[in-house]
């Protein structure tokens, strides 16, 4: 019996505090069958099963939304609030975090040519706007336009000791970097200091997941 996309992301959405509206869940299914087709030609990901790709791209994305929406002293969202997704791929969490909240002004950052494709074909199927694909690696990053301009860094693919190491010139002042990870953070890394985690579970597959904020310090 084949699954059902919608009702699984509207589950998952609700099982990790993130509700998701009819309109951003048709959204989601669309690039999720996008994705797919586009998978039997160009590695986008390894997983075959679609409830495992809703799971643990989509939902896992998804479940930073909690984790970066305002508190009193945390970063502040709001139109223009620039986001760089390092090593983004096919998109994972960028693009779902774009979907989720149309206000962020979001940088996609992946050095795969084809997967850059597939992202600027989402991009224009989606009738997006505040969405830029850049094609280059992190430490290629630098002048004006990238240098101390975004509110967050963030990568579920790139290890995290190259993030943190390029984070800091690239983040405004009160900027932060969004790391996802299987288990929570001992201590943080020297010249950051933790400013929230977050364990749960994927819907699912019962993965383990964390998500670690830091803030140079």
């Amino acid at each position: 019996m084949p699954g059902n996309p919608a009702a699984d992301l509207m589950d998952g959405g609700l099982r990790l505090g993130v509700p998701l509206s009819p309109h951003t869940v048709a959204r989601l299914v669309l690039y999720l069958q996008e994705l797919i087709q586009w998978n039997a030609k160009v590695n986008l990901t390894g997983l075959t099963v679609e409830r495992d790709i809703i799971s643990k791209h989509f939902l896992d994305s998804l479940a930073a939304v909690k984790v970066i929406t305002p508190d009193p002293g945390l970063i502040q969202p709001g139109p223009g609030r620039r986001v760089l997704d390092v090593g983004t791929g096919a998109g994972f969490p960028g693009l779902v975090l774009k979907l989720q909240d149309p206000d962020l002004a979001v940088t996609l950052l992946e050095p795969s040519q084809k997967k850059a494709a597939f992202l600027h074909h989402m991009i224009g199927l989606l009738g997006l706007s505040g969405v830029t694909v850049l094609i280059q690696r992190l430490e290629q990053l630098a002048g004006p336009d990238h240098e101390g301009r975004y509110d967050l860094v963030t990568t579920r693919a790139v290890r995290a000791a190259l993030v943190l190491a390029e984070a800091p010139r690239l983040l405004v002042s009160k900027g932060q970097v969004l790391l996802f990870r299987a288990s929570p953070m001992e201590n943080p890394p020297i010249g950051f200091r933790l400013v929230r985690e977050s364990s749960f579970t994927l819907p699912f597959t019962n993965d383990p997941r964390t998500l670690t904020l830091l803030a140079p310090s």
